[in-house]
């Protein structure tokens, strides 16, 4: 009922700003190269399990710079659709693994938190982070351009072995009501609700090593032709209906997809993803649910193409993959990867090649093909393909 209720006052805020008053804002994000990648709640769909894995150049989500409190403490949060819960490592987590970052919230400096003596556990595919629930005013980037108000904020007391030295220190969940830890909204429903966007809106931007948020408004500058929507099947994740899916000669039908900006690969059911990598001549498994195959072979496949009922979303096969394997330089890690799930995931490799909006009033995703930026792409896939 939750979701439903947010979802009914949200039609009334859309138009309730004073003309001419602008209220969007842009947060620049970098690609995190930590060697675990950002797994999910099981509570839905059981997200890909990462092993460390340093022989590959991938990242665990993208990262921008929020203030907590007041005076405002400032630290780097990964923006993840996947998730709705605000989390932050707390001055009172003393275990390694908090150590390792090189800074932490001190609830006791900010005039404006409020303890809720509430203890909240996130279990994740990979481990659980473990804290004390409070609020506080949350500001957006490193000025005061976008500021909210009691906001629930997850204080980490525990955090698992996963996060040790990764550039962030918390997440920014970017999900629905649905999927918080708790009873309370999260950050997006705050934002609309308090009137700080133009539009209940947001969009990402990604390329290989950095990239935007757009937040209450689209960017046109950033993408081709015009943006192509498709409703949500789901009150909680950013889930669309795929009414097929083809690889090569392989077609899969009727495949739910979760876009994901928090895992770096597309994630599919073990049996699809061994369907895909039939298709990739050499590819082989590496153990942990992901597939590796010959860097030479990437020019002679097909796109994977992925079908709605208002959109054909073209993926060139020379997107789906990561930059070669420290040890030869000739194999390269496949962007398709097999777990035990019922659902597809859609995440970085998917969202590079795409401008994506999404439309919180309207519960529907928009794409459209992203312009390249070079000074976010990364020169190593070029090399592949020469």
């Amino acid at each position: 009922m939750k979701s439903i209720v947010f979802l009914g006052v949200l039609a009334s805020v859309v138009f309730a700003f004073p003309a001419g008053q602008k209220k969007q804002f842009k947060i620049d994000v970098k690609k995190s190269k930590s060697n675990s990648d950002m797994t999910h709640s099981s509570r839905v769909v059981s997200y890909l399990v990462k092993e460390t894995q340093t022989a590959y150049n991938h990242g665990s989500g993208y990262y921008g710079q929020i203030g907590i409190g007041t005076p405002p403490q400032y630290f780097n949060v990964v923006f993840d659709t996947g998730s709705a819960d605000l989390w932050v490592i707390s001055s009172n987590c003393k275990n390694a693994v908090c150590k390792s970052h090189n800074a932490s919230f001190d609830a006791q400096r900010s005039v404006t938190f409020k303890e809720e003596s509430v203890y909240t556990q996130i279990e994740y595919g990979s481990g659980s982070v473990y804290g004390l629930l409070g609020r506080d005013n949350i500001q957006l980037g490193n000025t005061a351009t976008l500021n909210f108000t009691n906001q629930a904020v997850i204080n980490i007391l525990s955090l698992s072995q996963d996060f040790v030295g990764s550039p962030f220190q918390g997440i920014f969940g970017l999900g629905l009501p649905r999927i918080t830890s708790g009873d309370y909204d999260p950050p997006l429903v705050s934002m609309v609700l308090q009137g700080i966007l133009d539009e209940p809106v947001f969009a990402i931007y990604t390329q290989h090593s950095a990239g935007e948020i757009d937040f209450g408004g689209i960017d046109r500058s950033r993408f081709l032709g015009e943006v192509t929507y498709v409703s949500l099947i789901d009150r909680g994740y950013w889930m669309i209906q795929l009414e097929s899916a083809q690889f090569q000669e392989t077609v899969f039908t009727a495949r739910k997809a979760i876009v994901d900006s928090g895992s770096t690969l597309i994630i599919m059911p073990k049996k699809d993803a061994e369907a895909y990598h039939q298709r990739i001549k050499g590819a082989f498994k590496n153990g942990d649910g992901t597939w590796s195959f010959p860097c030479k072979n990437v020019k002679s496949l097909q796109p994977l193409t992925l079908r709605t009922t208002t959109a054909t979303l073209y993926l060139p096969a020379e997107t789906l993959f990561l930059t070669p394997m420290q040890t030869n330089g000739q194999t390269c890690l496949s962007g398709v990867a097999g777990q035990n799930v019922d659902t597809w995931v859609l995440g970085d490799v998917f969202l590079k090649q795409f401008y994506t909006v999404f439309d919180v009033g309207r519960r529907q995703i928009g794409f459209a093909v992203a312009k390249p930026d070079v000074s976010m792409t990364d020169p190593n896939y070029a090399k592949v393909l020469q």
